[in-house]
């Protein structure tokens, strides 16, 4: 082959074998490194590392010393071209239990889990020191004690996370010596302490890009502004719940406005609205300002509509009083506009419309009124809005439905009338619904939930509304929240809740439900943490082992005021919350240990805090099972329950103990003592009997309520009762009790000794500063026996005193309790029809009381959680 085409096949088959060649030294180079092991010098570091670590779940199970390559190790990473370690991520995320942030009320208390179990504990050892070529170090959530010194020695860092450790000593200046450290978190540890209060050595960290301080205590600091405001390339600064005040210092004002900081969350802290001019030199720069939960106050500035680069703009929990009318104050490039839980008044601006890049707004919790303005269904970008817990009134607008990409509609706890719009019924991507405690009337049909095919969350409770639903309607959504309190739904059981098998939280109290629940819904959501079917007419039994066949149990149970009858059923042992009063229960209540007894418990402990089986017809003596459990109330009264008292009937932490109208006799048990926690004690109209025991006066500091009357005790009033310095209520009547009444009781507003074999002793305090029902029942009821009193014993004066002594006679006086029954009864009628009435005729006061039961809901769960979780970390511990 001579000529041209030989040139051409010769300079071919050269060019394939230059790549053939080119190929196979790659490949084997690429063999080379992918056989490069971790150096043994730090696979020896890495071994001493774990000696000084306790290892709580097994997250370093594969540290093992026979395994040569520390690089498959878990959390380790290798560089694959040395084999050095280059990255050790052993947070611990995956083991931290959180727990929810709700509300619970002041006057009830809350059992407190301790510490998350975490994956490790211990010390950081020095043998790191032996990564030196280590760029990336999370030890987040996990269990140290303090930051050691030598850190700053891994000079390679770039990236370094000890958030969530509960570390409790000082930050080690040593840090600053990270001069190539980008992202820093030290965020979580409440009791991590400023080395003099001093931060100088974070202005030699040039390279950082993200510093999160959150939860740490920078409240003296010294100059820390000055070293945060001159960081070079800072672009995320997180300072959440630091304590930091004004003023501050003049640095930031001054600071050049091409500063490249993006993200600035201060939120949680003591900051007031001079922070506003210091922040508008980021003007250029910043999109997510975060100050909710400050001390802002005064109008919105209008300089923050300068801020074009803005997106993100969190303003809530503040006392923020002006809403600009003024779309363009707000930053036209927003995309999330939170400013809830301000003081913010008038009418929602109709300019909001013209923020077209608004997807979130929340103007929940203000005084906003006015209705809904139709220009509403404009803002066409909404994803979420809320506008719950103002003072909103008129129709929600048929324009609505124009928000097609809205997921969140929220409108509860306004003064919205009418009926629930149609248009609601066409945003198929919404997924919560909530129009609760509003004047809503009308019918809820199926045109207007049929094309909800995302909705999770449907909330339509404290309403007039009707659901007219046919028995053969198949719902387009699977809930996970129903909450269709006070809506009508009887008398049937609602047959299309059969189709919604995976809910976690249905309250139908209060509906007018008065069948028997069919069998299909015992059979329901496994995942079902909340059921509330109180106060309707539901009739039948409860499956005796519908508890026990569930791997977990219902958190709160709420079945009271209804006609449930039969034998209790079995209960699972993480329930928390099970209210069965007013119902037609009957048999024993020996079921409640053998719970205990069937193994369906961690620890032998059961995890209950609220058990309230009163006012039903249950018989029998009380097993001796209480002190498996962690109540905080237990409710007996007003049943056929006999025997004694058993000894383990409250641990410490029992605060309610209601025993009233059973057939108890016998002496109180000694081991009450431990009732060290108890502040009402009710066991009124049974039969015990012997003397007022001494150790009530000290054992139990905290009593407020000490109701024994219609027993048959004797003998005097014991001098210890006085060191009961917080008892609000003492009701001794109807017993047998002789002697002179202690002068010490005179811290009483108000006490009547009336003659009589029964020895009637009735005191009064009305000093209490919790004003929840209970107490303006009883300060009524007390204001009206006083004055019947007061004139009583202005014609009878040997028979009583305002605090007094005075002796017990042994022949009754029919006058005195035709007098004292009397002014019980108008008492009641004043009492209960005070709030009743008031509450029956004052609708805006109805909604609040309603949303105050809620908010106990709310409580209830939160205990649910913590104490729950709480054993299961005991138990996995044990195992």
């Amino acid at each position: 082959m001579r000529g041209p085409f030989a040139h051409e096949l010769v300079l071919l088959l050269l060019g394939l074998l230059i790549c053939s060649a080119a190929t196979v030294g790659f490949a084997l180079n690429l063999d080379n490194y992918s056989k490069a092991r971790c150096p043994e010098k730090e696979r020896q570091a890495l071994l001493k590392f774990k000696q000084g670590l306790i290892d709580n779940h097994g997250m370093l199970s594969s540290w093992r010393s026979h395994e040569e390559d520390c690089c498959k190790w878990k959390g380790v990473k290798c560089s694959n071209r040395t084999g050095h370690v280059v990255k050790l991520d052993l947070q611990g995320r995956d083991f931290h239990v959180d727990f929810p942030d709700i509300p619970v009320p002041l006057d009830i208390p809350v059992i407190r889990a301790d510490i998350p179990s975490r994956a490790l504990s211990g010390e950081i050892s020095s043998s790191i020191l032996g990564l030196q070529y280590l760029t990336y170090l999370d030890l987040s959530f996990n269990n140290f004690s303090i930051i050691p010194e030598f850190i700053g020695s891994l000079t390679n860092l770039q990236y370094l996370n000890l958030s969530n450790t509960f570390i409790s000593t000082t930050i080690p200046p040593q840090l600053g010596n990270l001069s190539s450290l980008i992202s820093l978190d030290l965020s979580g540890n409440n009791y991590l302490k400023i080395k003099d209060h001093n931060l100088d050595w974070l202005f030699h960290l040039s390279s950082l890009r993200y510093l999160n301080m959150s939860g740490v205590n920078l409240r003296k600091a010294v100059n820390w502004l000055d070293k945060v405001a001159l960081l070079p390339s800072l672009l995320d600064l997180r300072l959440s719940d630091c304590k930091l005040s004004m003023p501050f210092s003049p640095v930031l004002v001054n600071a050049s406005s091409s500063s490249p900081l993006s993200l600035l969350d201060l939120s949680s802290n003591h900051l007031n609205s001079s922070i506003f001019p210091r922040l508008f030199k980021y003007s250029n720069s910043l999109t997510v300002l975060d100050l909710h939960d400050n001390e802002l106050e005064g109008s919105i500035p209008k300089a923050l509509g300068n801020m074009a680069t803005l997106v993100h703009l969190d303003l809530s929990s503040n006392n923020l009083e002006g809403l600009s009318q003024r779309s363009r104050e707000y930053g036209s490039s927003c995309s999330h506009l939170d400013l809830s839980s301000n003081k913010l008044e008038g009418t929602i601006p109709q300019t909001l419309e013209n923020l077209h890049n608004l997807q979130v707004l929340d103007l929940s919790g203000n005084h906003l009124n006015g209705s809904l303005a139709k220009g509403l269904g404009n803002m066409v970008a909404l994803v979420c809005l809320d506008l719950s817990s103002n003072k909103l009134e008129g129709a929600i607008p048929q324009t609505l439905e124009n928000l097609q990409n809205l997921q969140v509609l929220a409108l509860s706890g306004n003064h919205l009338n009418g009926s629930l719009t149609k248009g609601v019924g066409k945003l198929s991507k919404l997924q919560v619904l909530d129009v609760s405690s509003n004047f809503l009337e009308g019918d809820i049909t199926e045109e207007h939930l049929s094309n909800l095919f995302s909705l999770k969350e449907l909330d339509l409770s404290f309403n007039s509304v009707s659901l007219k639903l046919s028995p053969n309607w198949v719902p387009p959504f699977h809930l996970n929240t129903i909450k269709l309190s006070s809506c009508k739904l009887g008398p049937a059981f609602p047959q299309w809740l059969q189709t919604q098998n995976n809910f976690s939280w249905l309250d139908m109290s209060d509906v007018g439900i008065s069948n028997a629940i069919p069998n299909w819904f015992w059979d329901l959501s496994s995942n079902i943490k909340f059921l509330n079917l109180a106060h309707n007419q539901i009739t039948g039994t409860i499956p005796r082992s519908w508890f026990l066949t569930r791997s977990t149990g219902i958190l709160k149970m709420d079945l009271s005021y209804n006609r449930f009858n039969g034998p209790l059923p079995q209960f699972h042992y993480d329930s928390t919350v099970l209210n069965l009063s007013n119902n037609l229960f009957e048999g024993s209540i020996t079921s409640i240990c053998e719970t205990s007894e069937s193994g369906f418990m961690y620890a032998n402990f059961m995890v209950w805090s609220y058990l309230d089986l009163s006012n039903n017809s249950l018989s029998g003596e009380l097993p001796n099972c209480w002190g498996q459990m962690s109540l905080i109330v237990l409710n007996l009264g007003n049943n056929n329950f006999s025997g004694r008292i058993p000894d383990d009937i409250c641990g410490s932490k029992l605060a309610t103990l209601q025993l009233h109208n059973n057939n108890f006799i016998g002496e109180l048990p000694k081991s009450m003592i431990a009732c060290s926690s108890l502040r009402v004690l009710d066991l009124g109209e049974n039969r015990l009997s012997g003397r007022i025991p001494a150790w009530m006066g000290t054992s139990l500091p905290k009593l407020a309520a000490l109701l024994l009357p219609s027993n048959l005790f004797m003998g005097r009033i014991p001098l210890q009762l006085c060191h009961l310095t917080s008892l609000q209520i003492l009701d001794f009547s109807h017993n047998r009790i002789t002697g002179t009444i202690p002068q010490c009781l005179n811290n009483f507003t108000f006490m009547a000794k009336a003659q009589g074999s029964n020895g009637v002793i009735y005191a009064f305090s009305s000093g209490s500063s919790n004003m929840s029902f209970a107490t303006v029942y009883i300060d009524k009821l007390f204001v009206t026996w006083k004055e019947k009193y007061v004139e009583y014993t202005a014609q009878n004066p040997q028979t009583g005193s305002k605090h007094g002594e005075g002796n017990i006679a042994k022949h009754t006086n029919s006058h005195d309790h035709l007098w004292f029954y009397t002014s019980i009864a108008l008492g009641f009628i004043v009492g209960f029809w005070g709030v009743c009435g008031s509450l029956l005729l004052k609708s805006s006061w109805r909604h609040a009381y309603f949303r105050y039961l809620e908010r106990i809901g709310d409580w209830l769960y939160v205990t649910i959680a913590v104490r729950k979780a709480k054993l299961l970390r005991n138990f996995k511990t044990q195992r």
